[in-house]
């Protein structure tokens, strides 16, 4: 007769799982050495990665949102603020991006697996906000290029108005020909309109260059920094001694140093700081982490941390003088307050240009102040697509696709995605992805950085760490800012913004038109509005799709271990037959 009996299989069960371990060290040994056979990228000597560093941290954000931000916000005043900034919250984070990518010499989604599998998401959420923000920064230089075409034209046409008759020209060529001419702005975003030839154009060559510049990896970017990084700043020390020597420049660099400290009593001006060091300096991306992981293990990234930050925030006040020196000029010509100005587009495309146009050789300056654009735009891109390539390229399957082919791959989808911003609305929808896709997600995975680091992986081994690479342990105060300090700032921010957003919803500037009958100043021809609500929706989207990453893989590596991994006690029935 047959017969049956319970048998407890925790023997078994225990067999397997050593057998299933045994493999998957198997596995990744085989994958370690596969790597090994494929040595990782070098940047050709350290002043590459040094110049390409500089190149990425520095962009057009510095020529045309800091002054902005420093009139807006108490003048000279705004250096205090944006000064401490830097120490709690910039250089502490940038210096820790650095290190971990040097040390663990890989990209950054491969290193927050390793230091905890519940970390994946952060890496993620890198990914997804440098494709996020490749995929419309590029219209900032698509812009320029355009603009740089237009210098060669003489008389410049912002200079004079090709219609004599036109009266909205002559009220304020400049902005007439930047919503008019360039764009051909729709009064809202809802409007799409056409297509813009000259503006797609520009777009596609921007595309080429920068693949041009990126397909060999950065063997070729770094090549290209010893240009793009080095000549913005030629172009800057000449529009420097140009711009001093203007009539009405001491005016305008009062204004720019001129303190208002009851200014710094005010919480926003604050937030704002340190929102434009966290963006400007760049950390958050993962580019840092990319650009560390070239580099030799053995290598003093405290002091190039230090080196790249500060001259990243000193360039940003030495375009300010600048900018300032310039509308003085401005003011000094054409009575137009240094105070009337806006950040952004509005003073690359209309403030700067108006003052240009007064200077003698004015289609020289003009096309020095767009190139150097131009190249401030391309080498901050190269930075942000190397992240969104480098950290595929540390995948089995992404490793067998040439690099070449994979960069190509990336830029023809950053391009496509891109191309709504070539239309008549493109402006709104730049407006759009630069409100919604890059800002929040950023404060979000900083606080990330902070905990997984400070509180997971550990003070004292990113310490130990960093003596190996460096002979010697970070001072006190880094320890302290990257456990308590910078996380705390950054949540305070983060908190900051998502309360500002909750109680005054974005707004974007459409362009409401000029009526020739009755032509006033440029001033009237704009007004903002809120977003639509599919527009709002899409920005959602935008914030969440970074950030969401962080907790579901968290969540699911928890689930993993807790229900679904592990001994089981349990029983089952084996039948015996005689």
């Amino acid at each position: 007769m047959a017969s049956y009996q319970l048998v407890p299989q925790e023997n078994s069960k225990k067999a397997e799982l050593e057998k299933k371990e045994e493999e998957e060290e198997a596995e990744l040994e085989k994958k370690e050495e596969e790597e090994e056979e494929k040595p990782r990228e070098r940047w050709g000597n350290h002043m590459e990665f040094l110049l390409a560093a500089v190149g990425f941290a520095v962009g057009t954000g510095n020529v045309w949102r800091f002054p902005y931000l420093a009139q807006k916000n108490g003048g000279g005043a705004f250096l205090f603020p944006y000064a401490i900034m830097l120490l709690v919250e910039g250089l502490p984070l940038f210096y820790l991006e650095l290190a971990l990518g040097q040390k663990m010499q890989m990209g950054f989604i491969k290193i927050w697996t390793s230091i905890r599998p519940y970390f994946k998401g952060i890496g993620i959420g890198q990914l997804i906000v440098c494709l996020q923000m490749t995929a419309y920064f590029p219209m900032v230089m698509t812009w320029c290029m355009y603009y740089f075409y237009l210098s060669f034209s003489s008389p410049l046409p912002w200079q004079e108005c090709a219609d004599k008759n036109d009266m909205c020209c002559m009220n304020d060529s400049a902005a007439h020909l930047w919503y008019e001419s360039s764009l051909q702005a729709t009064p809202s975003i809802d409007d799409t309109g056409e297509f813009i030839p000259a503006i797609a154009g520009c777009w596609f060559i921007g595309w080429v260059l920068t693949y041009m510049c990126l397909f060999k990896g950065i063997q070729s970017s770094g090549k290209a920094a010893y240009f793009t990084a080095t000549f913005p700043y030629v172009v800057l020390i000449a529009l420097f001694i140009r711009g001093v020597t203007l009539e009405g420049a001491g005016n305008g660099i009062k204004v720019f140093f001129t303190p208002d400290f009851e200014k710094l009593l005010d919480p926003f001006i604050w937030m704002d700081a340190a929102g434009q060091i966290f963006y400007s300096i760049g950390v958050g991306f993962g580019a840092i982490i990319c650009f560390g992981s070239y580099n030799p293990v053995k290598n003093n990234c405290s002091r190039d941390a230090l080196i790249i930050s500060l001259v990243n925030c000193g360039t940003s006040v030495f375009a300010g003088i600048v900018v300032y020196s310039v509308l003085g000029f401005r003011e000094a010509k054409l009575g137009i307050p240094v105070e009337d100005m806006t950040g952004g587009p509005g003073l690359a495309f209309i403030a700067y240009p108006t003052a240009v146009a007064e200077m003698p050789l004015s289609q020289m300056w003009a096309a020095a102040f767009f190139f150097m654009m131009i190249l401030l735009a391309i080498d901050s891109e190269f930075g942000v697509i190397e992240a969104c390539v480098g950290p595929l390229q540390d995948y089995p399957f992404f490793r067998q696709v040439r690099k070449e082919i994979l960069c190509l791959l990336v830029c023809l989808f950053l391009c496509l995605v891109g191309l709504p911003m070539c239309t008549q609305s493109g402006l709104y929808v730049f407006v759009l992805w630069d409100t919604f896709s890059v800002a929040l997600p950023l404060l979000f995975i900083g606080v990330a950085e902070c905990i997984a680091i400070g509180w997971f992986y550990g003070l004292d081994k990113i310490c130990d760490d960093i003596e190996y690479m460096t002979g010697s342990q970070p001072h006190v105060y880094w320890k302290i800012c990257w456990k308590f300090v910078s996380p705390a700032v950054i949540t305070i921010i983060l908190i900051a913004s998502l309360v500002k957003t909750c109680l005054n919803p974005p707004q974007y500037t459409t362009y409401v038109g000029c009526d020739p009958l009755n032509p006033t100043g440029s001033k009237d021809w704009t007004k903002d509005v809120p977003f639509t609500w599919w527009s709002q929706i899409l920005g959602a989207v935008m914030v969440m799709l970074p950030v969401l990453p962080m907790p579901l893989f968290a969540a699911w590596h928890f689930l993993s271990e807790r229900f679904f991994s592990g001994d089981r006690n349990c029983e089952v029935i084996q039948f015996h037959v005689p």
